[in-house]
């Protein structure tokens, strides 16, 4: 009897290959929009509507920082469907771990055999892999997508075109505007820009109508500063606190899923214990200090969503056993009036 094919040949890798490597052309591939600005898809269908909204959300309470906070607020509330789905998937898997690993044993010597049966196994249970990955997927583009918004402020925040953010440049120099006692110069990042406009509204409010006093302090920081290892300041602290935050919510995570699914986290939940706090580190020192207390407040906000999700899910998996409970009881009796 011929052997099966692999689940996964190597034409239909190059045919998944092509196609992920279609999609990012496709969403990085540039054309000019209504008023001739070069921009791409990635822009159109992400960042503008995030940066609309952060600006609505901005507008109601006048704060970036808060602002930053609620945004996150309503994205783990719109993914939370998403995540209870990834989590009970995640439970399920790891509760076939026993079975995966008889399974190894038998096929240790055919590793297609093995990862045929382990195929079968997964579609006989309903279980996803890859599943479990899709919410932590999906919060890498958030975070790209809140990138311009922050750095970028002036064009996606407050709509201003190239040529008027050139002019509001040229207003700031001539009236000889300072942020943080440096002049403003032609090379003044957008940011920079941001502060000089708060403190020198009147000189640059006549170049368009939706130039607004943006204040980006929050908590005595500059959430458009970028935090250097060489000066030890406020925002120093942040990295360190994002980086905290993100190891104790792997570490809730793997913690609730032990306990839910009474086996212990495989050695790929070690690595993203680890793995995660260093990317919050290298976020935190390359990027403006803004998309860092997004990352510690999606932190902080998804312990809470664990908790709320561990408890979710053993209410949903006693259900059944209530009801079959019930159902026996109601058996028992009637068996007995019958007896009786």
């Amino acid at each position: 009897m011929p052997k099966k094919k692999p689940r996964f040949s190597g034409r239909r890798a190059v045919i998944v290959l092509s196609l992920a490597l279609l999609i990012c052309m496709l969403l990085t591939s540039c054309f000019a929009d209504g008023n001739g600005e070069t921009t791409n898809i990635f822009i159109v269908v992400l960042v503008r509507p995030f940066a609309y909204i952060l600006r609505w959300i901005y507008d109601w309470c006048n704060s970036f920082g808060w602002a930053l906070i609620l945004f996150t607020l309503l994205t783990r509330l719109i993914l939370l469907p998403l995540n209870i789905k990834s989590k009970k998937g995640m439970a399920a898997m790891q509760a076939l771990q026993p079975k995966v690993k008889e399974l190894e044993k038998k096929y240790q010597s055919d590793k297609q055999k093995y990862q045929e049966e382990v195929a079968k196994l997964y579609k006989k249970e309903g279980v996803s892999p890859m599943g479990g990955c899709l919410p932590t997927l999906l919060t890498l583009p958030i975070m790209f997508a809140l990138y311009w918004p922050i750095s970028q402020p002036l064009k996606y925040l407050m709509s201003l075109s190239s040529a008027q953010i050139d002019a509001v440049r040229e207003q700031l120099i001539l009236v000889g505007a300072k942020v943080n006692g440096v002049l403003v110069s032609a090379t003044s990042s957008e940011m920079t820009l941001v502060q000089a406009i708060h403190d020198h509204f009147d000189a640059v409010s006549g170049i368009s109508e939706n130039i607004i006093p943006m204040n980006l302090t929050f908590l005595g920081m500059n959430l458009g500063a970028v935090p250097s290892f060489t000066s030890f300041n406020v925002l120093f602290l942040l990295p360190i606190i994002s980086a905290g935050t993100s190891f104790l919510l792997s570490k809730l995570t793997t913690w609730l899923q032990e306990r839910t699914t009474g086996t212990k986290s495989t050695q790929q939940n070690g690595m993203i214990l680890w793995m995660m706090p260093l990317i919050s580190i290298w976020i935190g020192f390359t990027l403006p200090a803004g998309l860092t207390v997004y990352w510690i407040a999606s932190n902080l906000v998804g312990m809470l969503q664990e908790v709320f999700i561990s408890y979710y899910i053993q209410k949903k998996e006693k259900e059944p056993l209530k009801e079959a409970d019930s159902s026996n009881d109601k058996n028992s009796r009637s068996n007995r009036k019958n007896n009786g």
